[in-house]
């Protein structure tokens, strides 16, 4: 078997492995969110995104905030929520809790008169009823028990507040996780895998139905048109699936053999978030 093969083959009982971090708390906290720079390096990829999308000021925009709510931003990560509610001058109390310390030093930045927290989704550190406005902005997939998590954002937000949860659509990144599940599986003559096991904005409209009254939701669609390979490197190289893989180099190579560019090395990759709002 070719030495390509070999390796291919080797990273296949990675899939199980992978998809078991994607919630692990320990796995999260102390090596994928443990500084922002995987988080950041994500984020980066969608300064390439046609028509581009703010997508903290969208979704803070469909909440029609008056400025005084108190917030709670659940799984704040490095703060960019907080951010736009500071750029908006939100006079109303603001807190942000996040699994890793890290990331909430990373978000001290940006966030320099909220108060910041360490908690769990699914146990948060916070009184029943005790925000107006509760966000959940790409977090959810990373809660081993969803379901759990969106019964705290019920607990922690007073009647008549609502509950912002951010999750992508099925089709979002298609391009690039298609390319992924067949670095994987390279030369080895298998079917190609997908790694990870997101939960999709479909699936959080079923979770906030079983808890809420009313569930609206917006959906935006794009694309990136990234120039060149270095922004995709860097993607590859922060996920989850790249820490788990025996050479990390020799996968991001293999993606970008997969992905297709246009005549003048253009990479397309279509995007789809989804903003849900409970009530």
């Amino acid at each position: 078997m070719a030495p390509a093969a070999d390796a291919a083959l080797a990273w296949l009982p990675m899939a199980g492995h992978v998809s078991r971090l994607w919630t692990d708390r320990s796995w999260l906290r102390d090596v994928q969110y443990r500084t922002e720079a995987n988080l950041a390096a994500r984020q980066s990829l969608y300064a390439y995104q046609h028509p581009r999308l703010d997508v903290p000021a969208w979704a803070l925009g469909l909440a029609a905030l008056t400025g005084t709510e108190t917030v709670a931003d659940i799984g704040c990560g490095n703060g960019i929520y907080l951010a736009e509610l500071a750029r908006r001058r939100h006079a109303g109390p603001v807190a942000g809790v996040d699994l890793s310390t890290g990331m909430l030093h990373d978000a001290r930045g940006r966030a320099l008169h909220a108060g910041l927290v360490a908690g769990d989704a699914v146990a948060l550190p916070l009184r029943d009823g005790a925000c107006d406005v509760a966000l959940a902005m790409q977090m959810l997939d990373h809660v081993p028990g969803p379901g759990a998590a969106v019964r705290e954002l019920r607990r922690i937000t007073r009647p008549g507040g609502q509950v912002l949860v951010a999750l992508n659509g099925h089709g979002h990144l298609q391009e690039l996780r298609d390319a992924i599940s067949a670095a994987l599986t390279e030369g080895a003559g298998g079917r190609p895998r997908i790694i990870g096991g997101w939960l999709r904005v479909d699936d959080g409209a079923g979770l906030l139905a079983g808890e809420f009254a009313t569930v609206a939701r917006h959906d935006f669609t794009s694309e990136l048109l990234i120039p060149g390979p270095q922004p995709v490197e860097g993607y590859v190289r922060s996920m989850t699936v790249a820490e788990a893989v025996p050479d990390r180099e020799q996968l991001v190579a293999a993606v970008l053999r997969e992905l297709r560019r246009d005549r003048d090395g253009t990479i397309r990759i279509r995007t789809h978030t989804g903003c849900l709002i409970a009530r």
